[in-house]
Parts: structure tokens; sequence; C-alpha cells
């Protein structure tokens, strides 16, 4: 083992990727389970106002993904936030900057994991075959997929990214389609309707459901080490999130013009499955649900399976006192075998834990915890670049591509992520009640503080 770690650190991840690839990494990090499994919900507690919550959200999501483009082509890296943390604000914060997005995504391996397994027992059972034992049968289902994407990702960065490019392009396609035919049957009154039937705190709580369907861009900012040209990240950084606002804001607006608040399902029973079932009969609804799979797929193939392992790879390739073997790159497909197989085994210790607890109730605890940890992250990576503005603008000057509209986009994202924390907390405490927030809250916090005493005390650089 410690000759193959010795031979693999010699080795560097294939810089292969092209924009499109970047593109489509990014969008199909966004465009997953999310907006399928948690609108529903959202709708129910938002009502029509769900359009107007999610855009902020989208909005929210763009200006933190531009405000990153500057790291991005000044140090392109697979840590991601890591370096440019340690660089401008500390190595204290580098840990959490970037493990904590980490968490996120292997967080989203059980919970995501469990919709890619509903979604098969669906569209087996729209095709006759009717299984039987939901539970058994949805945690087969989203273990498998789990086991090929990670196999994809291990026998090349490139066969996965062309894998998910095109299941993407089917994806955008199964929206775009349903957008154009749904938008003639739109009933207008359904909007004037139940606008806001909970209240303005009850559109507030659909925003961190938006934040949860927009969230994975800043995926593509672990790929700096594996793109053809840096630049295309911050440029995949732009019109990824132009893409999924325009089809998030479209179809959102189709499914909640064609479906009745009162008939509104929530939760693992899709809006667009529904809606489309109503226009097309049981057709439309195979047709979004088999959309909905390549979702909640696309996020597991080049999101779970893709940037922890990036980053555990970076970690034990500079020095931190974590296993060697995360560093182990395949000498002939360049990819971080042994950390992507670490990955899988915890996403699959997830999904069982998922499944035993209740599908319904962790996925909504998973989701608020990844909320967590995506928002930390993004708060040291805002920081820190906000400050390479300050300390570096002899720098920013060479940069081939800079944050547009600065300092406005920056100080939208700060005022944005305080609203994530704040309507991710109160959604907790009126859809779950006090105690499960409380504890979901505490557990988040519980972590995010120990990362941050870990990076000092327990795991230092190797000298």
């Amino acid at each position: 083992m410690e000759e193959k770690n010795k031979e693999a650190q010699k080795l560097e991840l294939k810089k292969v990727l092209s924009f499109w690839m970047i593109w489509g990494i990014a969008v199909g990090a966004v465009v997953g389970d999310g907006i399928f499994t948690f609108t529903g919900y959202a709708v129910a507690s938002a009502g029509s106002s769900v359009i107007i919550a999610y855009l902020i959200a989208g909005i929210t999501q763009m200006a933190l993904m531009l405000s990153f483009g500057e790291l991005v082509v000044w140090k392109p890296s697979a840590g991601g936030p890591s370096i440019w943390v340690k660089e401008l604000l500390g190595e204290k914060w580098e840990l959490v900057s970037s493990v904590s997005y980490s968490i996120g995504w292997i967080i989203a391996g059980g919970s995501t994991g469990l919709a890619t397994g509903t979604y098969v027992y669906w569209l087996l059972d729209y095709a006759g075959i009717h299984l039987g034992n939901i539970t058994l049968w949805v945690t087969v289902f989203a273990i498998l997929f789990n086991v090929i994407f990670a196999i994809m990702n291990i026998l090349g960065v490139d066969i996965a990214a062309k894998a998910q490019l095109i299941m993407v392009l089917f994806l955008v396609a199964i929206m775009v389609a349903y957008a154009a035919f749904a938008t003639p049957h739109i009933n207008f009154s359904y909007f004037k309707e139940n606008f806001m039937p909970n209240g303005f705190f009850g559109f507030l709580a659909a925003i961190p459901i938006g934040v949860y369907a927009y969230m994975g861009a800043s995926t593509i900012i672990f790929s700096g080490e594996e793109a053809k040209r840096p630049i295309d990240i911050s440029r995949a950084l732009f019109w990824s999130s132009l893409t999924f606002i325009i089809l998030y804001s479209w179809d959102l607006v189709c499914a909640v013009g064609t479906i009745p608040y009162n008939e509104v399902v929530v939760f693992y029973q899709a809006l667009y499955s529904t809606s489309a079932e109503r226009l097309w009969g049981p057709a439309g609804g195979l047709i979004i649900t088999f959309g909905a799979w390549l979702a909640a797929a696309t996020c597991i193939l080049m999101g779970t399976m893709y940037q922890p392992p990036r980053n555990l790879y970076d970690l034990s390739r500079r020095g931190y006192k974590v296993p060697k073997w995360w560093g182990y790159l395949h000498p002939k497909y360049k990819t971080p075998t042994y950390a992507t197989l670490f990955v899988l085994v915890i996403s699959i210790i997830l999904i069982i834990l998922g499944a035993m607890a209740g599908q319904t109730t962790v996925y909504a605890m998973l989701g608020y915890s990844l909320v967590w940890a995506w928002a930390v992250s993004w708060i040291f990576t805002l920081a820190a670049a906000i400050q390479l503005r300050k300390k570096h603008k002899d720098v920013i000057e060479k940069l081939p591509w800079k944050v547009p509209l600065w300092p406005l986009t920056p100080a939208f994202a700060v005022i944005s992520l305080g609203l994530i924390f704040f309507a991710m907390i109160l959604d907790m405490f009126l859809s779950y009640g006090a105690l499960t927030a409380f504890v979901t809250i505490l557990g988040n916090l519980t972590w995010t503080i120990l990362l941050i005493i870990a990076t000092k005390y327990i795991i230092p650089k190797n000298k």
C-alpha cells in the first residue's frame, strides 16, 4: 500500500474537462431531486408565491457563484476553497471551508440516493412491475446506482463527465418540453388564489427549500486541476446559473398553474409528475418521473461521487494527517480511487440508516443538514473572494475573468446567506417542531465546531 501511495503521489489528475462537460456537472448538480421531491412541500407552504421564493433562491445562488469566479482562475485547485481560504483568511479556517462542502455532498449520497431509488421504483410501477415492499426496493436501487456511479468515476473523470453531459441534455430537453406543452394549459386564477396561504412566514419557509433545489453549481470549483482551461469554470458558474434559473422558473409557473393548491401532493409524490399526468395521462407522468430520476442521478454521478473524493485527495496530498490512501490516484485512470470508495461506503450507510428511520423525516433532516453544510462553506469562500479583492488588486487586474457588478454581487450574496440560515431555522421549527429543529441545529453546530477545532489540534499538517 505504501509503495502504491508513493507512486500515486507522482501522478496528477487528468486535464480533460471541457466547458460543456463542466457546464453539465454544474447543471446536473443543481437540477437535482430537490426541484422534484421538495417542490410540492414548498408549494404547500407558500402557495403560488413559491415562484418568487424560488426566484430569490436562484438569484442568491447566482450571486454566490459569480462571486467565486475570480478565485477559480486565480488558483485552480482540486481542494476548492481550502487553498484560497488558507492564504486569504488563515490556516485555521481552510479545512472547514472545503470539508463542510464535502459533508454536504456525502449527505446527499444518502438523501438523493433515496430519491434515486424511489424514482426507479415508480418507473417500474408505471411499467406495470409492482415489486411491493417499497422500503426494501428503494434501498436496493439507491445502493445499486450509487455503486454504478462510483465505478464510473473511478474509470475516468472523462467517462463520468461525458455520461453526465448526455444525461443533463436529456433532462433539460424533458424540462423544456414539459414547460412548452404545459404553458397553454396554465390557469392564471391559480396564481391569485392562495398566493400566501400561510402568510409571510409560509413564504419565507419556502426559500430554503428553493435553496436546496438550486444548490450544487459550486461543485465545479473543485475541478480546477481537471479543467482544460480554468476560465471555463468561471464561465460555467454563470451559464449554469442562468440555465437553471430559467428552467426552474418556467417549469414552476407551469406546475403551479396546472394544479389547484388544495390538490398539491406533498413530498415524494412529484409535483411535476402530477401535473404531467393530468395533462397527458400516464405517459406524461412516466416521462417526468424519468426526468426526476435523471435529476437525482446526475447529482450522485458528478456530485457525491466526484467532489468529496477530490477534496479528500487534496487533503492527503497536502500533508494533512488523514489516511494516506485518500491521496491514491489510479495509475491508469488518474482518479482518486480509494477516496471514491470511501465516499461510496459512507453514502451506503446513510441510505440504510435513512431507510430504517423512515425516508420522509430523514430525507428532510438530511436536506436541512446539506443546506447548512454548504452555507458554512460558502461563508468562508465568499469571505476569501472579498479578501482577494482587498489584498491583491494588482492580481485582479490581470485575471482573465472578473466578478460582474462588484461590489453589488458579493454584497447581495452576504445578505442572502443570512436569509438562508434564518429561513432554514424558521422552516424547521414551523414544520417539524421545536425539538426536531433543536436537535438538527445542535447536531450541525457540533460537527462544524469540531471541524474547526480539528484543523488546529487534531489534523495539523505534517511537516
